[in-house]
């Protein structure tokens, strides 16, 4: 994650040297790779289609998430990005579920009721609602925010405050 100076707003890595995952992300997910779940990314890259970077450093930059997530025991199974911007009306972008459908087609052993779509936007929310998954909100529950998922119909099936608190709410003692 960077902060925007110019407009104070934060984006994802540009660069594969900017990537740092966030302290309890690692743990989180090796302990549900342990648990037996399978992980899968699915996301929102629009940085190439607005000019901000190449699509070769964007592909650079999620190897490199890869690599990390990888190396603290949690497996991804598949990456599914979009790199199009909201405006291009993309299938795959969230909250659309074109990133889902592909998921679930490749991993098709997976149900998708006992499956989760875990995120930090409403985005996340609505493309795993719209696709009939349990889903988790990862931010510290805001009676504005809840009221405006209620508003969008994108209430999440549990908030959690990061991925490892997720992880303890979900996970048996004996899982982890």
């Amino acid at each position: 994650m960077i902060v925007d100076s110019e407009h104070g707003t934060i984006d994802s890595p540009l660069h594969p040297d900017q990537v740092e995952l966030i302290p309890t992300v690692p743990e989180a997910l090796a302990q549900l790779t342990r648990a037996g779940y399978g992980l899968v990314v699915v996301t929102n890259q629009p940085a190439f289609a607005k000019g901000k970077t190449t699509q070769k450093n964007l592909e650079k930059v999620h190897a490199r998430v890869l690599q990390l997530a990888e190396a603290a025991g949690g497996r991804i199974l598949s990456s599914h990005i979009c790199y199009h911007r909201q405006e291009d009306h993309c299938p795959c972008r969230k909250p659309r579920t074109g990133l889902l459908e592909e998921a679930f087609k490749q991993h098709a052993s997976y149900s998708r009721k006992d499956s989760w779509m875990v995120g930090d936007g409403i985005a996340d929310i609505q493309a795993g609602r719209s696709f009939g998954l349990q889903t988790a909100l990862l931010a510290t529950y805001k009676l504005e925010t809840a009221n405006l998922l209620q508003e969008k119909n994108a209430a999440p099936t549990l908030w959690a405050d990061d991925l490892l608190n997720f992880c303890h709410k979900i996970l048996k003692p004996r899982e982890v």
